[in-house]
C-alpha cells in the first residue's frame, strides 16, 4: 500500500492504484469527502417537522432531520457516549433520537436532551451543552437538494453550486410547480465490486453508449428518433468546475418537443413558467455530476457511496414532477424501469462493466487508465469552462482537476466534541 502522490494523476491518465489501493481510498475519504460539499438528501424526503433521513458523508453516518420550526439539520449518527448509531432506519418520523445502549436522547437539532440514569454522574462529569451529536458545520441547499460539509472552512455553497444551477433549473422546471420529489416513487440499490470513481466517471459517459447500450438505443429510438444518431449529434460535455460536469444527451427542436411530449403537458408548463423557461426544460436532456457523490439523470438522482477501494454502493432515487399529470409521472416510472431497473436494458450492463474494470486493474503490467480522448481538441467557453464533444472525455477529466487539488492539499482539521470530564 502507498499514499497519493501528484505523479499518480494527470489530465490524460490516472494510475490504477487510485482505484485499488486501500491507503489511497482512506486518504480520499479524509481529503475529499471530509473536505468539500457532499450531497446528503432532498427536502422532499423530510417534508414535515420530525421527519428524518439517514445518509453518509464518505463513510461517516449522518442524519438529516427537519426540526419543529422546519429547519433542516445534518449531524453525525453516532452517540457521543459509546459510539452506537442513534437511528437505524433510512427514513422516518421521530420526536427525538435515543441510543439503545444507555438511552442518551438527542433532539431533532442534535442537541443532548437526556441520558439514562443521570444520578450516576457526579457534578462536572456530564456537560449537556458539549455532548450533542456533532453537527456538520456547513449546510447548503438549492431547489431542495441538500449538501453538507464537515469542513467549516470549505468555500461557500453558492460558489460551489454556481455553474450547475442552470441545469438543476432545467430539471426542476419539468414540474409545473417547480417542485420534485426524490425517492418517494422508488429507489434502486446496487452494489458492485469496483471503485467509487468508476460510477462517477460512468454517470456522464458518452463514449460507451453506442457500444455498451446499442440494443437500448435501438429501442429508445422509437420514442426519441434522434437517438439513432447519438454518436453523431452535435452535443457537448462541459467541465463546470469544482469537479462538477455535464454531458448533453440530446437537445430537441420545438417540433421534436411536441413529438416527445403531449400538447397538454407542453401548454401546462408554458402556462406555469412562461414559454422560454418551459421550452428550455422540455428541450434539454443531460446527465450532470456534482462531485464527489451525486448525479442527476433524466429520471433519478444517483448517490454514490464508497464502501472500500474495491466496493461501492449506488442508490438511484426516482424523481417525480409535483403537479404534473399522472400519465406523465407514470411514463417517467416506466422509462426509468426500462433502462435502469434490475432487468433493465442499460444500467445492469454498466454495473457488470464496473466489475470487469476492477478485475482488469489487477493487471499491474498496464498501470494507467486513459482519459486523453479529445484532450487536444478541447475548447474553452468565454466564461472559462472546458468543453468537448459528448463522446469525448472532457467530462471524465473534469472531476480530477478538483480531485488533484484536494488530494494535494492538507486534510481539514476535524471538528471535536468537548469532553467536560476530561477538561
Amino acid at each position: 500500500m502507498g499514499h497519493y502522490t501528484p505523479d499518480l494523476s494527470r489530465p490524460e491518465a490516472n494510475h490504477a492504484s487510485l482505484y485499488r489501493d486501500p491507503a489511497i481510498f482512506d486518504e480520499e475519504m479524509e481529503k475529499i469527502f471530509h473536505a468539500t460539499w457532499v450531497y446528503v438528501g432532498h427536502g422532499s424526503e423530510v417534508p414535515n417537522p420530525g421527519d428524518y433521513k439517514t445518509s453518509f458523508i464518505g463513510q461517516v453516518p449522518v442524519i438529516m432531520s427537519r426540526d419543529m420550526a422546519g429547519k433542516i439539520h445534518v449531524f453525525a449518527n453516532r452517540c457521543t457516549h459509546r459510539g452506537a448509531t442513534v437511528c437505524p432506519r433510512e427514513l422516518g418520523h421521530a420526536e427525538s433520537f435515543t441510543c439503545p445502549y444507555h438511552a442518551w436522547t438527542y433532539r431533532l437539532d442534535g442537541s443532548l436532551e437526556a441520558v439514562g440514569l443521570p444520578r450516576g454522574y457526579n457534578d462536572g462529569e456530564l456537560d449537556y451543552s458539549g455532548l450533542g451529536l456533532p453537527v456538520a458545520p456547513r449546510v447548503g441547499s438549492y431547489r431542495g437538494f441538500v449538501f453538507a460539509s464537515l469542513n467549516a472552512d470549505v468555500h461557500d455553497f453558492d460558489t460551489h453550486i454556481g455553474p450547475a444551477k442552470k441545469y438543476i433549473d432545467y430539471y426542476c422546471d419539468l414540474s409545473p410547480t417547480g417542485e420534485i420529489t426524490v425517492g418517494l416513487t422508488g429507489i434502486y440499490k446496487h452494489r458492485y465490486r469496483g471503485n467509487w470513481k468508476a460510477q462517477l466517471e460512468g454517470s456522464v459517459e458518452g463514449y460507451h453508449v453506442w457500444h455498451n447500450h446499442r440494443t437500448a438505443i435501438d429501442i429508445m429510438s422509437k420514442w426519441v428518433p434522434i437517438m439513432k444518431q447519438y454518436q453523431n449529434l452535435p452535443m457537448k460535455a462541459y467541465d463546470l468546475g469544482f469537479g462538477h460536469n455535464i454531458i448533453e444527451n440530446y437537445t430537441l427542436t420545438d417540433e421534436q418537443v411536441h413529438e416527445r411530449w403531449p400538447a397538454e403537458f407542453v401548454e401546462l408548463l408554458i402556462s406555469a413558467h412562461g414559454r422560454e423557461r418551459a421550452m428550455d426544460a422540455l428541450r434539454h436532456r443531460f446527465n450532470i455530476v456534482l462531485f464527489p457523490n451525486m448525479a442527476i439523470l433524466e429520471y433519478h438522482v444517483r448517490v454514490i457511496r464508497p464502501l472500500a477501494a474495491d466496493r461501492t454502493e449506488v442508490r438511484q432515487y426516482h424523481t417525480s414532477m409535483v403537479g404534473a399529470p399522472a400519465a406523465i409521472n407514470q411514463r417517467r416510472v416506466r422509462e426509468h424501469e426500462f433502462f435502469y431497473g434490475p432487468g433493465g436494458a442499460g444500467g445492469p450492463d454498466d454495473l457488470a462493466t464496473f466489475d470487469r474494470i476492477q478485475q482488469g486493474m489487477e493487471a499491474w503490467t498496464a498501470p494507467w487508465v486513459l482519459f486523453n480522448r479529445g484532450l487536444k481538441s478541447e475548447e474553452t467557453t468565454p466564461g472559462g469552462l472546458r468543453f468537448g464533444h459528448h463522446t469525448q472525455e472532457t467530462q471524465q477529466r473534469a472531476p480530477y482537476y478538483e480531485y488533484r487539488r484536494l488530494m494535494e492539499g492538507k486534510a481539514p482539521v476535524p471538528s471535536r466534541i468537548r469532553l467536560a470530564a476530561a477538561g
